[in-house]
């Protein structure tokens, strides 16, 4: 379903070996979601992470915290292909809160979702396979907050200019 080069794209799978990979793919459940569906929405609560196999997302984030029903407004934030080796909602693996963004396919894609309960099984399982996944996603989310500090500092910097500070 997914080759093995898009695999060792993915982040999260790196620094595992194939039988390491294997494993965590093993506990993935394979999942299709047609074109303009969505996958995760922003605001709902998540428990999974998603690897893509095939196709094409689109995320959008809200851009007011309390929206509008009549005029919801959210912004493109990126385009993601399978070949690039994409997966997104991580986050939802160490904690079940609400999804940050909301991915909506573009394409029919094809997706293998993996709970936070599998993962926390196998790394009670196999500590050192769960060192590696969950330094991996340190990694990932450490990533994703210095770039969120970058885009406040950025958003911090054009507001101060239109304000005349």
């Amino acid at each position: 379903m997914i080759s093995p080069d898009s695999i060792k794209k993915i982040l999260l799978f790196q620094e595992l070996t194939d039988e390491e990979i294997a494993t965590m793919l093993s506990m993935a459940t394979p999942r299709v979601f047609p074109s303009q569906a969505v996958i995760i929405r922003e605001g709902e609560p998540g428990d999974s992470m998603f690897i893509m196999c095939e196709g094409e997302v689109e995320i959008t984030k809200r851009l007011t915290l309390v929206m509008s029903e009549d005029t919801p407004q959210e912004r493109v934030m990126i385009r993601l292909k399978a070949e690039d080796g994409v997966s997104f909602g991580e986050m939802a693996l160490l904690e079940n809160e609400t999804r940050s963004a909301t991915v909506t396919a573009l394409t029919e894609c094809r997706l293998l979702e993996l709970k936070g309960h599998d993962l926390l099984k196998l790394v009670n399982q196999d500590h050192s396979l769960g060192v590696k996944i969950l330094l991996q996603l340190a990694r990932i989310l450490s990533n994703h907050l210095r770039k969120a500090n970058l885009d406040v500092v950025k958003l911090t910097t054009a507001l101060a200019v239109a304000l005349g500070g």
